[in-house]
């Protein structure tokens, strides 16, 4: 078959569209709907980045509820457009799914048009390969082309190439207004619909960070010579609530949001992926009037529309224009009677948690800004900006957020100050006072964690008292069953701004074996301070679950975490080590390679099934090339590539060794993750691997909260052996984390 020609205009279709007339809408509902008697020209849905994907059916049920939707709200639709990002990786395998979905739901006669995305590219594929199969997929005859429906001009671009902000080529932004030209001239005062994947730069909500950024001059002002000119765009994942999603200076562009899930501005204390994230998807409804247009939004995950709808008139005239930057000027308000409060139970030593009711907004109320005042230094110790969840359904009535970043012991001065999109602030302000905590279990490990019958083991038990007041309290230990301790209960005393380590010796039983767990929980009176897990490994050739870095443990430096938390470290245990491939790219700082974390901080970052990780406890090892891609995007540069190394073993005269540890795996594209044993005569024995493939242990699949158990055959010549554990082909995927390793050469008995 001959190629198609993916830069050539596709053939013009004309129908004669109806004339009509509409006056302003001013209130929406469902019912309000069912009531409209007007007969619109043209009606077609936008949606956006609708990312099918190979590893879930999530996003697959999300569409066809999108699809169910459009067709009940809009029962006889002109045109359907998707402007870009169809797929998550542009696999020909989601574009089957894809199109499975749409085949199946679109209406008849409807004049069908797709962009592509940048996830359209990342199939490996050359750039001219993956736009052969989104043709070949699609549809579609060119990669930009011009589509007349009912008598209006569509324009439909695509990127051209897999880049994050996109490549529209000069050729491209040229033949662009080549066809805007025509257009005007023919029609001169009828709005012109420009379809393309990401935002035009400094337009809509999110285009700041996700607009155009190569040729985006020429592309700007190819569209400001014709302010009749709509532009759909998706790509950032912004949410339609947001009033600076529709924007107007030359010519009108819209953002489209996206099916698949939200995304957010960063530098938010709940950070650009929200608690929730994933259960919102959105899209729109265009109706077009004679003079007159009215974009209606789209909740799809609450089957309900968002908001009032935008309503355009006579878009080529510029004096005409009302979503623009300056729309808005009235800040928005607390009521006379709202008030702050600190919600006392849960103050920590360095946090407090501030609760308030929502402030009122003419438009919306976008974010609240707070600080807390150290009152003995008049310091703020913390001034941070947070979402009023406005992306919320239903939106709360009253908010809470921690102020973290404080000082132990210290009394604050907590302030609320609400925001609009606009950055418009409220004249009042809510204040609240609290103290925050003066005691700490500082950490909690035995030395040594591998042991003997016979040997003993130190528990020790870091406290600090931060306060200028001596405290007293108890130190409590849940020892396992078969270990004998020095002390079930340790009383400490400490004077102010001192810090004690309280020893306790532990000895395991004759039939101790395998890991063994303490609980060590510290009291202040009788309220807990804190409690952590250690785990001990007795007569076992390796042993180790990461606890010894419970000290090591730092606050986030790139995730939007609150600094009270101390949660991650790049230190390796005694004897191991981390090595990363040279070609890895930069990105984010916490999961540059192997990390060692807890489960609080890991799954602050993100949860999606990383707290489904119960075999994993205190700190666990974790390779993450999901989260390391949310800083730089470094996947669009390369792999992530990182390997865990643990220290050497004696194997000689041995002949069978097995090696067992806790396992929490989510399998997407290419990724790998293999546990290999290294031997000093050179020979390596591979003795897992998850991949994409069916014959992989995984069998292409999550293996999550798994207890793995592999045995390992000794060369005759080799004396000693070190195990890697290591992820790699990974881009934006999934995730690994291990903990309770042990090797012996006895079966393993799993924990579950």
């Amino acid at each position: 078959m001959k190629a198609k020609n993916k830069f050539a205009a596709m053939l013009t279709v004309v129908t004669v569209g109806l004339t009509t007339s509409l006056s302003s809408v001013q209130a929406f509902s469902e019912s309000s709907i069912s009531e409209n008697k007007r007969k619109p020209e043209l009606v077609f849905p936008v949606i956006s980045d609708v990312h099918i994907d190979d590893g879930s059916n999530a996003d697959m049920n999300k569409f066809r509820t999108a699809m169910d939707q459009l067709n009940k709200a809009a029962p006889k639709q002109d045109a359907f457009v998707v402007v870009g990002d169809l797929t998550d990786y542009g696999y020909a395998t989601e574009y089957d799914k894809f199109f499975s979905i749409y085949n199946e739901k679109k209406q008849a006669d409807v004049q069908s048009m797709f962009t592509m995305g940048n996830h359209d590219y990342w199939n490996g594929l050359s750039v001219e390969k993956a736009q052969d199969r989104f043709l070949e997929k699609s549809g579609m005859d060119s990669l930009y082309y011009h589509k007349k429906v009912n008598g209006y001009d569509f324009i439909t671009l695509s990127p051209e190439n897999g880049n994050t902000h996109g490549l529209y080529s000069v050729n491209q932004i040229n033949w662009l207004g080549e066809k805007l030209a025509a257009a005007e001239k023919e029609n001169p005062d009828q709005p012109i619909f420009v379809f393309l994947h990401q935002h035009i730069k400094d337009t809509v909500y999110g285009s700041d960070l996700w607009g155009t950024q190569e040729n985006k001059e020429l592309l700007y002002d190819t569209l400001k010579k014709h302010p009749q000119v709509i532009t759909f765009s998706g790509h950032s994942h912004y949410p339609l609530e947001d009033p600076r999603t529709i924007h107007q200076k030359d010519f009108t562009s819209v953002g489209t949001s996206s099916v698949s899930y939200l995304e957010l501005e960063p530098g938010k204390l709940q950070g650009f992926h929200p608690e929730g994230y994933r259960d919102i998807s959105q899209g729109m409804i265009v109706e077009v009037y004679n003079n007159e247009f009215i974009i209606k939004k789209r909740d799809f995950h609450k089957d309900d529309w968002t908001g009032k709808p935008w309503v355009i008139k006579n878009p080529s005239k510029k004096n005409k224009f009302k979503y623009t930057d300056d729309r808005d000027q009235l800040p928005p308000s607390f009521a006379g009677k709202d008030k702050a409060s600190i919600v006392k139970e849960k103050s920590t030593l360095r946090s407090l948690n501030v609760t308030f009711p929502q402030a009122k907004d003419n438009l919306l109320v976008h974010s609240y800004h707070i600080t807390a005042k150290n009152k003995v230094t008049g310091e703020l110790d913390a001034d941070f900006t947070a979402f009023s969840e406005f992306y919320q359904d239903p939106v709360p009535k009253n908010l809470e957020f921690p102020v973290a970043g404080l000082k132990p012991g210290t009394d604050y001065e907590i302030k609320v100050q609400a925001l609009d999109s606009f950055n418009n602030s409220s004249k009042k302000v809510l204040l609240a006072d609290g103290q925050t905590k003066a005691l700490e279990m500082v950490s909690a490990q035995a030395s040594p964690s591998l042991v003997t019958t016979g040997e003993s083991t130190t528990l020790q038990v870091k406290m600090k008292n931060f306060g200028n007041d001596s405290v007293k309290g108890k130190i409590k230990v849940d020892a396992p069953e078969g270990w004998s301790v020095e002390h079930n209960e340790l009383e400490y005393e400490l004077s102010g701004s001192e810090e004690k380590n309280l020893p306790i010796k532990a000895i395991p039983s004759k039939e101790s074996s395998g890991s063994s767990q303490f609980t060590i929980t510290a009291y202040e009176g009788g309220q807990i301070i804190g409690s952590k897990n250690i785990n001990v490994f007795v007569n076992m050739m390796l042993g180790e679950g990461f606890d010894q870095l419970d000290s090591a443990l730092k606050p986030a430096v790139n995730e939007n975490i609150p600094s009270s938390i101390l949660g991650w470290s790049h230190k390796a245990p005694n004897g191991w080590s981390v090595t990363n491939s040279s070609n890895m790219p930069a990105g984010t700082e916490e999961w540059q390679g192997w990390s060692f974390t807890t489960k609080e901080f890991w799954t602050k970052a993100e949860d999606q099934d990383r707290s489904k990780f119960e075999l994993g406890q205190g700190v666990i090892a974790v390779a993450d090339p999901d989260e390391w891609d949310d800083n730089g995007s470094p996947a669009s540069k390369g792999f992530f590539d990182s390997t865990l190394t643990s220290p050497s073993v004696k194997v000689e005269g041995a002949k069978d060794l097995y090696v067992g540890f806790a396992s929490h795996y989510k399998q997407e594209g290419t990724q790998t993750a293999e546990v290999t044993a290294v031997f000093d005569n050179g020979e390596k024995q591979q003795v897992l691997v998850y991949d994409n493939k069916a014959a992989s242990d995984n069998k292409n699949g999550h293996v999550l909260n798994k207890y793995e158990v592999k045995s390992i055959n000794v060369p005759e010549d080799a004396s000693s052996m070190k195990l890697q554990w290591r992820m790699h082909n990974a881009k934006n995927n999934w995730f690994w984390s291990i903990d309770d390793i042990r090797l012996d050469d006895q079966m393993i008995v799993s924990p579950n």
